[in-house]
């Protein structure tokens, strides 16, 4: 097995995990919670094909359902995330394209870059997974702040962990 791979493996089933035991527990104010995992799949390789990475996201949203009980919320945002993340990295494509293997990191590509990129995509995750966990819209506003705040929380959180546990040579 390709060193790359076994790495990748392990740091899916380390995301999960520590998701599930630590991050799943820790909620600022009753509204921020962290939802780390989705980092994993953020930083796939940017020539990852839609349809395998899109199984990666159910993968692991699957993982995380099975042990939160929330029947496939997390595995449906995961797979709309890893749907909508080609047309975001679309967007911000720079002038000669992305080199071969590289994987978006802010440590990588700038910290600038890496909002542009991953701040949408954990918005629109999270957007989902509460809004489908509130059955609806009647607590909209309540629903959108908790949407907000943990999607600001949860990014910090991403952009902490990347800078503190990959350096830039990685790839």
């Amino acid at each position: 097995m390709n060193r790359y791979y076994l790495y990748k493996s392990i740091s899916f089933f380390i995301y999960l995990f520590a998701q599930v035991l630590i991050f799943d527990k820790i909620v600022i104010f009753g509204t921020a919670h962290s939802i780390i995992y989705i980092a994993f799949l953020l930083t796939l390789p940017i020539e990852l094909a839609i349809i395998p990475s899109m199984l990666i996201g159910f993968a692991l949203g699957l993982g995380i359902d099975a042990f939160n009980n929330t029947f496939g919320i997390h595995a449906a945002a995961s797979i709309i995330l890893m749907y909508l993340r080609p047309t975001i990295l679309s967007w911000l494509t720079p002038q000669g394209g992305y080199p071969t293997g590289v994987i978006p990191r802010p440590n990588i590509f700038g910290i600038g870059w890496f909002t542009s990129y991953a701040l949408p995509l954990v918005f629109i995750h999270l957007l989902i997974v509460f809004y489908v966990e509130a059955g609806g819209f009647d607590l909209f506003w309540h629903t959108l702040l908790e949407v907000v705040a943990s999607t600001i929380y949860s990014y910090l959180l991403i952009v902490i962990i990347q800078y503190t546990f990959f350096t830039k040579s990685r790839k």
